[in-house]
């Protein structure tokens, strides 16, 4: 299911990183496929509504380039994970939190300026 607007494409974002953190600690397996940019909710939702609602603005192009900066740490999270370095895997997912918080504000500042 495609997001229809920011606030449901943050919540995707969201519930994905609730089931990434479950991932790390064992609790179940993630879709790997959801490591890629293009495959989540958000990024299905920035390729469709996002880029040809919102393109005049400069915060959907932050927006895509922070995407993809969480997408690469979360896959250098996983990829450590894998390979049972689960202390460097913290430490990593400390940046893509960061990334993610990021994110969250850079969605937020778009719905307050479109009022959606």
């Amino acid at each position: 299911m495609k997001a229809k607007n920011y606030s449901e494409a943050l919540t995707y974002h969201l519930q994905w990183k609730v089931q990434f953190k479950k991932f790390l600690d064992g609790e179940t397996d993630i879709d790997v496929a959801e490591l890629s940019l293009n495959s989540c909710k958000l990024g299905e939702w920035l390729r469709s509504d996002g880029i040809f609602k919102y393109a005049s603005r400069t915060e959907i192009r932050q927006i895509e380039k922070v995407h993809a900066k969480f997408h690469e740490r979360a896959k250098r999270v996983y990829g450590l994970k894998m390979l049972d370095k689960d202390f460097e895997a913290r430490r990593a997912l400390e940046k893509m939190e960061a990334t993610s918080m990021q994110l969250a504000s850079l969605l937020a500042t778009l719905k307050a300026i479109n009022g959606n």
